[in-house]
Parts: structure tokens; sequence; C-alpha cells
């Protein structure tokens, strides 16, 4: 069965934004780890290999390993925030509470001044 035209860009698409996103991650715990354990860095392929089989053995030892996974959870935990407030942005400026993002902050974040927005 072949695909549309369509639906191949959008494989592609799907594919190249998946391969982008954990690169993204993966650079993101590698530089994290760098700071806690700058002796003790994966490469990109010892991570992928953990990441996409956990329970296999691997070259990762177990502090590595618990950083790894530490740093990853981490990840998603800023991620997940960054979702919820542009959630909560999208919301606010539906309801007429908002109506730019520097508005947004400062109701979030009055403690910031206009030199950090």
């Amino acid at each position: 069965m072949t695909m549309n035209p369509f639906e191949q860009s959008k494989q592609q698409l799907l594919h190249s934004l998946t391969s982008q996103v954990e690169q993204e991650v993966i650079d993101y715990i590698r530089q994290e780890m760098q700071h806690d354990s700058p002796d003790s860095v994966p490469t990109e392929d010892e991570l992928l290999t953990f990441f996409q089989s956990p329970d296999e053995p691997n070259t990762l030892d177990a502090y590595q390993q618990m950083l790894a996974t530490d740093k990853l959870l981490e990840y998603a935990e800023i991620s997940l925030r960054t979702l919820c407030d542009l959630i909560r942005y999208q919301q606010l400026k539906e309801f007429g509470i908002v109506h730019s993002v520097k508005e947004f902050i400062r109701l979030f974040h009055p403690d910031k001044n206009e030199d950090n927005l």
C-alpha cells in the first residue's frame, strides 16, 4: 500500500521533528551531566541506547544511569511547565485578561522588571 504525497510529507515531517527533539533532549542531558559529573559524561549513542532499552545491558554505570534518568525527568518537568504556561496564556488571552506575553509575565511574575522581559 502506497501513501499519498500528503501522508508521505506528514510522515517525513513527523520523523524530522522527532529526531530534532530527541537530539535536543540528549544535548540537554549531556550538558547537565557535564555540570554534575564532568569526568563521566556518556556519548550521545550511549544515552540513546540506554533510553531506548533501559533494561538491557549497556555501557553506563549505575550513577550515570541514575543521573541521566534524573536529567530526563527534569527536562520533562520543564517541558510540561512550559506547556502549562502556554495553555494558561492562551486561556487568559481568550478571556481578555491579558493582551500580550509581557502582561502575562507581569501577572505571574510581578517581581521581574521590564529589562528582564
